[in-house]
């Protein structure tokens, strides 16, 4: 059974891009909170890969909410962002991101990272 993976990406050419890389996973990609609280009520997942800027909602602000609900601690988190300042990288490490990939990403190191998270 692959691994469930839940993207959250707004722009399209990214999310085609994520969804040719990640297609050995099960994947679910959204470009708002509002669309993903459907994927959540379908099921846990693996690993979520949030970029930053969402509508709705900031990726800080579901990595606090996973946090509050203590989904973080046994689901990976990493961001996939244009804001790959060191403030934003070393803020989303303490708040308990698994991971942080700058945009734009070297497609290699994206799914070495993403596998290396999913290995059973």
């Amino acid at each position: 059974m692959a691994k469930k993976i839940l993207i959250f990406e707004d722009d399209p050419g990214y999310q085609e891009l994520l969804t040719a890389l990640l297609a050995e996973y099960d994947l679910s990609v959204c470009a708002s909170v509002e669309e993903a609280s459907k994927h959540f009520g379908s099921g846990i997942f693996d690993l979520i890969l949030c970029d930053i800027n969402l509508l709705g909602m900031s990726g800080f602000e579901l990595l606090q909410q996973m946090k509050d609900s203590g989904l973080n601690e046994r689901i990976p988190f990493i961001f996939c962002s244009s804001q790959s300042d060191p403030g934003t990288k070393e803020r989303a490490m303490e708040m308990g991101a698994t991971g942080f990939v700058a945009k734009p990403f070297d497609a290699d190191a994206l799914t070495a990272l993403v596998r290396s998270l999913l290995k059973s």
